[in-house]
């Protein structure tokens, strides 16, 4: 249990170092302001919606028609701007926490690995898979056999 618990507080330190708070409260302002647009566009739409209930003008039913538009464009814009915040949110603890997973699963994955690669000091593989020093690391890491000069042993093409 106490692994979880690490990983939980390794997460929180890491979020309170990037600063993610701040970015929260930049976020927090914006669904604010988003969530007040679509309430004063709700409340307007109402508003034109009862004013025309007592209008027989057409011009004027037609300028609260427009009225009206506007106030579901700007619904609809707070509604995409409150939904754009949320979600960038949601997804920068969520892009936090799989990190921090994948790391975990790497850091296990390593420490399985560990027994059966063991590393001198000069990058050299030592015992594994039954050879000797003649497997060396490649610039990736990778484990790649000493072929005498370009030629394997089983390379039946022309000698020099």
């Amino acid at each position: 249990m106490s692994e979880g618990n690490s990983r939980v507080d390794r997460l929180r330190a890491e979020a309170a170092r990037l600063d993610v708070a701040r970015a929260g409260s930049r976020d927090g302002l914006a669904l604010g302001a988003s969530a007040v647009a679509m309430g004063v566009g709700l409340v307007g739409i109402f508003v034109a919606y009862q004013s025309s209930l007592g209008t027989s003008d057409p011009r004027d039913i037609q300028s609260l028609i427009i009225l009206s538009l506007f106030m579901i464009g700007l619904v609809v814009a707070g509604a995409a701007v409150f939904l754009r915040y949320s979600l960038a949110r949601f997804l920068r603890f969520w892009l936090l926490r799989q990190l921090y997973e994948g790391q975990a699963h790497l850091d296990e994955l390593v420490a399985a690995l560990a027994p059966s690669a063991r590393l001198d000091a000069d990058g050299v593989v030592g015992e594994r898979n039954g050879g000797g020093r003649e497997d060396e690391l490649d610039a990736a890491g990778h484990a790649t056999a000493d072929l005498g000069h370009g030629q394997d042993a089983d390379d039946p093409g022309p000698k020099d």
